[in-house]
């Protein structure tokens, strides 16, 4: 599907690598942000899908986007272009490993490549990029994001349980710590999707909120939880 219609708004995804997932924008339209956040960064922006989520939820936050890929950089500029929230909106080509911005973002947002290892494309370099760690490694991730967030800042990440482990140590390594982790289960008694876990600078020993996020019932409907979610998004809803 390279056109997918959202209720506020439209996204192309004819060329970038990264499609729309279910898993993302159940991320995006979870996001819970303070009062007191103005500014915002995504991490790898693919199509803008989730910044577009973003923007639609908060209408007080201005959102830069980044990506590396000419490609999805102008279809998520195009994405931007024609929403209602463009002047809200901006994508920055640009390569995350050497980004500095001259203001630093209250929030940093990102569902980041995480395949290390696996086997690759020998063609589609632009999919390589997107979903493998060949360009942004965990290290790498953490330590942008230090350098890019307010002191106070928070830093939410959608990962598989076993990567979001493993970038875990690299922010704890950094003086980050977890306080909000949601499960993300297609099923009730299925297994972890994904997680979406929330970072801020601090001492170890925070408790840690916890939600669950669940997809489908037992009858394959879709859940509650899922329903009260994305009604405002999507147009089955």
């Amino acid at each position: 599907m390279s056109i997918f219609q959202f209720k506020e708004f439209t996204v192309q995804q004819e060329n970038s690598p990264a499609k729309i997932t279910t898993d993302a924008t159940v991320f995006a339209a979870s996001l819970q942000v303070g009062p007191n956040v103005k500014t915002a960064l995504e991490v790898g922006t693919g199509t803008g899908v989730l910044s577009l989520i973003l923007a639609q939820r908060f209408p007080d936050i201005k959102i830069d986007a980044l990506e590396i890929n000419p490609v999805a950089y102008d279809e998520a500029h195009n994405n931007f272009k024609k929403s209602k929230w463009n002047v809200r909106l901006n994508v920055v080509l640009a390569d995350f490993n050497k980004f500095e911005s001259k203001d630093k973002y209250d929030l940093i947002f990102s569902n980041p490549p995480f395949f290390h290892n696996n086997l690759q494309s020998k063609t589609n370099h632009g999919k390589n990029t997107a979903y493998h760690t060949n360009q942004l490694t965990f290290e790498a991730l953490a330590k942008g994001i230090d350098l890019n967030l307010t002191q106070n800042g928070e830093v939410h990440i959608m990962l598989p349980y076993y990567e979001m482990s493993l970038f875990e140590k690299e922010m704890n390594s950094i003086g980050f710590q977890c306080k909000r982790r949601v499960e993300l289960r297609h099923q009730s008694e299925s297994k972890i999707i994904r997680l979406f876990n929330v970072y801020e600078r601090g001492e170890e020993g925070v408790n840690i909120e916890k939600e669950v996020i669940i997809v489908r019932d037992e009858n394959n409907d879709f859940h509650p939880s899922y329903i009260k979610l994305m009604k405002d998004f999507l147009i089955i809803f």
